[in-house]
């Protein structure tokens, strides 16, 4: 079974791909809710590893930040799918 950091990794994955095929294709709102995804994922994956490491006040910072990107790409999936 995969672990949490490795569906992360694949998420990471995806979202970069899905970005490189939004700018080939000229869809900037996509691309753009691609990479905010990426950053998502990539500074909740850093705050998992601080974690890990013990460094708790770098973990809280690093999923402070992904919470605002998660929020984010919220308010930019709603505008560029739903509007």
């Amino acid at each position: 079974m995969l672990n949490v950091k490795w569906l992360i990794g694949i998420g990471i994955v995806i979202g970069v791909a899905g970005a490189g095929f939004s700018v080939y294709h000229m869809n900037m709102n996509m691309a753009l809710l691609s990479i905010i995804g990426v950053f998502t994922l990539t500074n909740a994956m850093r705050g998992q590893a601080f974690r890990d490491r013990g460094l708790v006040r770098e973990a809280k910072w690093m999923n402070r930040v992904s919470l605002s990107f998660a929020v984010l790409f919220t308010i930019v999936f709603v505008v560029t799918v739903v509007l």
